[in-house]
């Protein structure tokens, strides 16, 4: 009787993992529509975070860099320049292409700044010359490669301010003379 409960149990458990991957799909399509953003929100100051997006996006053609407004854009981004997923071999056809934009809000959490990053790819596609660009959906990957890139800058940057103040510390003890009582 209680290994036949036990076994149940374990069954049923196992039938909800494996169906929380089809939910958690389900649930990420729903999430990601045409046009809106990803967003993420960093600690760091306003600049710190401007600067970083800078550094993140120089490989992309820029076509906007508006930093009072907040708004960083690519121009489209097509051929070669293309983002290629890791996870699929999609081949895109020629008329293939898309622009990242990026907004910058700025905010606070309990005395520490903070700044929401937005990210939104446009990503269409023109069948021929004269036929208007179709609006396709984007999944997601490359705004958060993107957001990711961010987040690594600024944490690099914080980390090179702690080198070097911990070099200066080194150096600034070097110098002092030594005072013999």
């Amino acid at each position: 009787m209680l290994q036949a409960c036990l076994s149940l149990l374990i069954a049923g458990a196992l039938a909800v993992s494996f169906s929380g991957c089809a939910t958690a799909s389900d649930k990420l399509e729903k999430k990601l529509k045409v046009g809106e953003p990803v967003a993420r929100v960093y600690y760091a100051k306003y600049e710190e975070v401007e600067a970083a997006i800078k550094q993140a996006m120089i490989r992309y053609p820029q076509r906007v860099d508006n930093t009072e407004a907040g708004i960083f854009e690519t121009d489209f981004v097509k051929g070669e320049a293309r983002f290629r997923s890791p996870i699929s071999t999609t081949d895109y056809s020629p008329g293939y292409r898309y622009r990242l934009l990026i907004r910058l809000v700025r905010g606070k959490n309990e005395e520490r700044s903070a700044v929401k990053v937005l990210v939104t790819k446009a990503p269409e596609i023109a069948r021929d010359f004269f036929a208007t660009p179709e609006s396709l959906a984007s999944d997601g990957l490359e705004e958060n490669v993107v957001l990711y890139r961010i987040g690594r800058e600024i944490a690099l940057a914080k980390a090179m301010v702690r080198a070097t103040e911990k070099d200066n510390k080194k150096t600034q003890e070097k110098d002092q003379p030594q005072l013999d009582n």
